[in-house]
């Protein structure tokens, strides 16, 4: 969904990105490997966590999508993230990534917007933060 100027107020939010995590898709990211806590069940046993983990920066290509998908092209050429990884993901947990709308400024004379964003499992804890920003020139007239 492009950003509209009703959307690009202070405090509003975006719509939200949900995700469920499977050993597959963290196994696609991080490659198969022994002796991994991403891939490898008993190891991430071992190290005391209940299931493997989902690589970090999976958490931060959802708040990719979920900004791809307001900004467009205003995001892929020319977005930046900035995040701190929390708590861990495991698999099986479903990730929201979710942001509101801090500032909207002009950037070399092209409407730039920033927003707080965060991943939360489905128990509502938060396991990234940080804040995203691109260009909304599709907002011209």
């Amino acid at each position: 969904m492009p950003a509209s100027a009703e959307v690009l107020e202070a405090g509003n939010e975006l719509p939200a990105l949900k995700k469920t995590i499977t050993q597959r898709q963290i196994d696609c990211y991080s490659g198969v490997r022994p002796k991994s806590i991403h891939t490898d069940v008993e190891w991430a046993k071992a190290k005391g966590f209940p299931a493997p983990l989902a690589q970090a920066l999976m958490s931060t290509a959802y708040v990719s999508q979920m900004m791809v998908t307001w900004l467009g092209k205003g995001f892929i050429q020319g977005g930046k993230i900035s995040a701190s990884f929390i708590k861990p993901v495991i698999v099986g947990d479903t990730l929201t990534a979710r942001a509101v709308i801090k500032s909207r400024e002009e950037l070399g004379g092209r409407p730039h917007v920033t927003v707080e964003c965060w991943c939360e499992n489905q128990d509502g804890v938060k396991t990234l933060v940080g804040s995203a920003s691109g260009f909304a020139d599709h907002l011209r007239t």
